[in-house]
């Protein structure tokens, strides 16, 4: 399979690997290769692992020293993304919804009877 408006030239692609070696790790399969291992194929600067779908630097494919990889978060707004405390609601909290009234009140902000239904 190949993308339309592939760089005739994967040197033009802006997913190449860069120019001098870095080691990596591939989202898709969690392998660690130097970054001159990396493949063009089907259009696509691609994990040279068999049977990993992970392709392009910098979207499946980052420098080990990558912030991504690092187990502290950058900022305070990151931080709930470790918290293993969390009881998995998010900040919001509840179902999601808010207070909306889904129970169908005419009178409420949530979902209203249509006309037809009287």
């Amino acid at each position: 399979m190949t993308r339309p408006n592939v760089p005739p030239d994967p040197q033009d692609d802006p997913f190449r690997p860069p120019d001098v070696p870095v080691q990596v790790r591939c989202l898709h399969c969690g392998q660690v290769y130097s970054s001159d291992r990396i493949e063009w194929r089907d259009g696509f600067w691609s994990c040279p692992i068999p049977g990993c779908g992970g392709a392009g630097f910098g979207f499946d494919i980052h420098p080990v020293d990558s912030p991504l990889w690092s187990d502290e978060p950058e900022d305070d707004d990151e931080a709930w993304l470790g918290d293993e405390e969390s009881d998995g609601e998010g900040d919001w909290g509840g179902d999601g919804f808010g207070d909306l009234d889904l129970d169908g009140d005419p009178g409420g902000p949530g979902l209203r009877e249509s006309p037809s239904d009287n």
